[in-house]
């Protein structure tokens, strides 16, 4: 038998060989002598019958001593990529959850990202729930590190998948679930985002839906979702009042629970802005079928919300410092439901304006009237948000604006067709 086919040359310069007795014998190839002496013990063992095993002199699965990253390195590589990218306030939120899960491991003698795996990413995020009330937050702190170990293995630093993966608490289609983690804005906050800061709400919103949406959310306390996917036949009078039709009338349109289908008056803070003449100008090029903003596309995961949801975060994160999981756009609904109780409206009252269940309020299921359209505005118009609503006037750059975000989203969706039907005739 040929000794030398036995040979599995892994590595030229370190070979660990097995010999048949149990003996190892380690070589270096890159050294004269044992280079010699290697081709000499090849030549006296070639009488064995057993096989001659040949070894890296490191496991495969482990990395290379040289090419071990440390994490604080790593951190400082990431920092300096996402200083970039991210405003600031994200950075404020972000940097410090990664320097406090490097600083924990570090106490305990874990030096290189290798050393990271799952049971030690499931170990911190166990710390992280006893720290934190809302899952939300849990959530977002192992959001944080995911991608923080996403980039480590973007910079072939990091060779496992990523331990933060999957780690949430809360499914996406159950977040709805958890709007009590979320809280109002304060009093000073919704000056700025509103008053002090208005010419970057302008110059930052400069779409008609991320421009009114924040307004009506606040003053009517509906959903971001529920504003997006109006079509303009949900806007119209009824007994010379003003509203707006929550429902789910048509295949595209969702409800989150069916006490969410409602009509809400607008209140007079809403109507000093151009939000019917926005309304008008939509209606008379496009329809009353047609969607209010008529240039959105329904995503998946945020239906007609995502572009609003996003925008809103974005501008609340370079001005105020919150933590993404307690104010959202969704804080502006909490900020309505805050002024109903401090203008002391029962409980029903409240749940039927905000399109929460009554199902447990035996007394008011049975028994409780519908509220008229002209007893909640007034109730509305009774709220003070501090700041003059007239000022809110969206301003065209030219008339021929709008049909171009119609017919770039009209381009879009030819060619989000054109690539499933090409993806599927490469099924075929």
């Amino acid at each position: 038998m040929d000794t030398k086919k036995k040979l599995e040359l892994v590595d030229p310069r370190e070979l660990t060989v097995s010999l048949p007795n149990g003996v190892k014998i380690d070589f270096n190839m890159e050294v004269e002598a044992e280079r010699v002496a290697y081709e000499d013990a090849i030549e006296r063992i070639g009488r064995f019958k057993e096989p001659l095993i040949v070894q890296k002199q490191v496991e495969a699965t482990t990395p290379h001593a040289a090419a071990r990253y440390r994490l604080i390195d790593l951190f400082d590589s990431y920092k300096v990529a996402k200083v970039k990218t991210f405003s600031q306030s994200t950075q404020d939120g972000y940097f410090p959850r990664i320097q406090k899960f490097i600083d924990y491991y570090q106490g305990r003698g874990v030096i290189y990202i290798d050393e990271i795996h799952k049971p030690q990413a499931s170990d911190y995020r166990e710390i992280v729930i006893k720290e934190q009330d809302s899952p939300l937050t849990v959530d977002n702190y192992t959001k944080t590190l995911k991608g923080y170990f996403d980039f480590a293995i973007g910079a072939g630093k990091y060779p496992y998948e990523n331990p933060f993966a999957n780690m949430h608490l809360v499914k996406k289609s159950e977040r709805a679930k958890h709007t009590n983690s979320w809280i109002p804005y304060s009093k000073d906050e919704i000056q700025r985002l509103f008053v002090e800061e208005f010419e970057e709400y302008k110059r930052r919103f400069k779409k008609p839906d991320l421009f009114f949406a924040p307004l009506v959310g606040l003053t009517m306390g509906l959903r971001e979702d529920e504003i997006t996917q109006l079509y303009i036949n949900d806007v119209y009078q009824e007994n010379g009042i003003w509203l707006i039709d929550v429902n789910d009338d048509g295949d595209d349109k969702e409800v989150k629970t069916p006490s969410s289908v409602r009509k809400i008056p607008m209140p007079a803070q809403l109507l000093q802005t151009n939000f019917l003449e926005y309304y008008e100008l939509v209606k008379a090029k496009y329809g009353e079928t047609s969607l209010l903003f008529p240039y959105l596309i329904k995503t998946a995961s945020n239906g007609y919300a995502k572009n609003v949801s996003y925008n809103w975060t974005q501008y609340k994160q370079k001005l105020i410092k919150v933590d993404e999981s307690q104010k959202s756009f969704h804080s502006l609904r909490k900020n309505f439901g805050a002024a109903m109780v401090d203008l002391g409206l029962d409980l029903p009252l409240r749940k039927w304006i905000l399109g929460h269940s009554q199902e447990q309020d035996v007394t008011q299921t049975v028994y409780g009237a519908e509220y008229s359209l002209q007893n909640i505005r007034s109730v509305l118009e009774k709220m003070d948000w501090g700041f003059d609503f007239a000022k809110f006037q969206f301003k065209f750059k030219n008339e021929h604006i709008l049909a171009g975000l119609v017919n770039e989203k009209a381009i879009k969706l030819r060619k989000k067709a054109a690539a499933k039907a090409e993806k599927e005739k490469t099924k075929i």
